[in-house]
């Protein structure tokens, strides 16, 4: 593995925010799609426990920027301080953080509104990071995790490998900081009462009713959170059931899904409060198995990707809640190449798809078989649509529904496919997904098949890189690389979009990351 040759930084870097400006009080009423396994935030993964219930009580060493778009375009892994107040790269291996002062547990027993210590936050890396644990994986690349007094951290990492994205793991909404002595006194998390740092005091959370949260006016960042009360209900219901709650005013602001906001549509309701935070590291994506025929000829995988217009399925399927890519997360919107840089030159031109085929000299029309994932009746469409588009220019795919347990075996761990359109696993940092995806070294092989040394040379080299822009450039070469070779493409990233009523302000959400922080920042309007 090569190391990062870059400066550190000479200086302790400050990340903190700019105080945001709004109205005190209130209650906003949101949306969870299903009940909390148990209330242990390391070693569950799931997102309505992390960052849509009860975890939205912790605090993190780091967190995600958000904020109005013209401050903070998405997708956008952009880091601030949380509990610290400045860090320092030392080294490519050593980071070292200055902890704010005044940030207390919240007062209740057992912590009794004590000083968070830099023992807390080691005391939590090292329970998360217990191997076998669900969110252990986020600090596989730390080595020693210390304090330098009750108000300084040291993280060291492995030798050999400089993760560029590792503060981006400490920042991931699932690496909390607890304290030792909840967990002492209920043995474990699991049905613990939730006691943390955060803007947000728990209040309860109940099976098929939801959580309660209210505002903990010792909260360490003077003015937030700025209501009085945030309440998550469990609506287990369609997207009919979510969206008539919403619409007889039962929830403030919430999720919608692309069939949902179909259905706004065509209700005639008000579908100027809404917005759309783009992300990456989830999405839909359609690979091809270039280990064997017929996708072994890079002419006829070119010839798919101008069969196809992932412009169109986004708009007309997807509800425009989305946009063609890799489907990588990354750092800032300029790593992501443009329509401009995708469409013209590799897809949308079926004409000269079937040219392209033609001239391959393969039997036409081409058989082969496609693997859709039954995630749902979106994701049929998709596959349809998909496969109309292959066979009008001389393919002939026939599709196998594969359930979404099955296409993970299938296509993720067996390589067992020709071609493939369904969810890609959940990755949150550059390096998760293309160390994960794409990179032909990894020990269980790269889902494509492929043997491309000089994508797996950008993808290493990328992955130490710590000046943002020397990274950027490679990221995005590694991209039209992907492209030029026609491997794979997720013709929906996904995005999340959300609706609210008008008297919702400063609700300005990041996806990425299991990031919800902006819930301290939202404030209500009456009137």
């Amino acid at each position: 593995m090569p190391t990062s040759t870059a400066v550190p930084t000479a200086t302790p870097t400050p990340v903190v925010s700019a105080p945001p400006t709004g109205l005190h009080g209130g209650r906003f009423t949101t949306l969870a799609p299903a009940n909390v396994p148990n209330l242990d935030v390391h070693r569950e993964v799931q997102e309505t426990l992390s960052s849509l219930g009860p975890g939205i009580a912790y605090s993190r060493l780091l967190r995600l920027r958000t904020g109005p778009e013209d401050e903070v375009p998405q997708p956008s892994l952009r880091l601030e301080c949380d509990v610290c107040r400045s860090w320092q790269m030392v080294d490519p291996f050593t980071y070292v953080f200055q902890l704010r002062e005044g940030v207390r547990w919240q007062n209740r027993a057992p912590v009794f509104g004590r000083d968070l210590t830099a023992e807390d936050i080691v005391y939590s890396y090292e329970r998360q990071r217990t191997p076998g644990w669900a969110n252990a994986a986020l600090l596989q690349d730390a080595d020693v995790i210390e304090t330098e007094g009750p108000g300084a951290l040291k993280l060291t990492l492995k030798p050999g490998f400089a993760n560029a994205d590792f503060l981006v793991a400490l920042a991931d909404g699932h690496s909390k900081i607890v304290a030792r002595e909840v967990v002492e006194r209920w043995d474990g998390l699991e049905h613990a009462s939730v006691i943390g740092t955060g803007p947000w005091r728990w209040q309860s959370t109940e099976e098929d009713v939801g959580s309660v949260f209210i505002k903990n006016s010792d909260y360490f960042e003077e003015g937030l959170p700025f209501l009085d009360e945030l309440v998550i209900r469990i609506i287990r219901g369609d997207d009919k059931t979510q969206l008539a709650v919403f619409l007889t005013g039962g929830v403030d602001v919430y999720r919608i899904s692309p069939s949902g906001w179909r259905q706004l549509s065509e209700t005639g309701g008000d579908m100027a409060h809404s917005l759309l935070s783009r992300q990456g590291g989830s999405g839909v994506a359609l690979t091809m198995n270039v280990s064997r025929p017929p996708f072994d000829d890079v002419q006829v995988r070119r010839a798919v990707f101008q069969a196809m217009d992932p412009w169109n399925y986004v708009r007309t399927i997807w509800g425009g809640q989305g946009f063609p890519g890799l489907g990588m997360p990354v750092h800032e919107p300029g790593w992501n190449l443009s329509m401009e840089e995708m469409r013209e030159p590799y897809f949308a031109n079926p004409t000269a798809a079937s040219s392209i085929l033609q001239a391959s000299g393969a039997e036409l029309p081409l058989r082969f078989e496609l693997a859709v994932a039954d995630f749902g009746d979106i994701h049929r469409e998709l596959g349809m649509q998909v496969e109309e588009d292959l066979r009008s220019v001389g393919f002939d795919p026939f599709t196998v529904p594969v359930s979404a347990s099955q296409y993970q075996d299938k296509v993720w761990r067996d390589k067992d496919y020709a071609m493939a359109l369904g969810d890609l696993p959940p990755t949150s940092t550059p390096n998760g997904f293309l160390l994960g995806v794409l990179y032909g070294g990894s020990p269980a092989g790269n889902v494509l098949g492929h043997s491309d040394a000089e994508l797996d040379s950008l993808i290493l080299s990328q992955s130490v890189e710590a000046d943002p822009s020397a990274r950027r450039d490679l990221v995005r070469e590694l991209q039209l690389r992907v492209l030029d070779q026609a491997y794979m493409v997720t013709p929906v990233t996904t995005g999340v979009r959300w609706v609210f009523h008008p008297h919702v302000k400063g609700f300005f959400p990041n996806a990425s990351a299991s990031e919800y922080f902006y819930w301290a920042k939202a404030w209500r309007e009456e009137g």
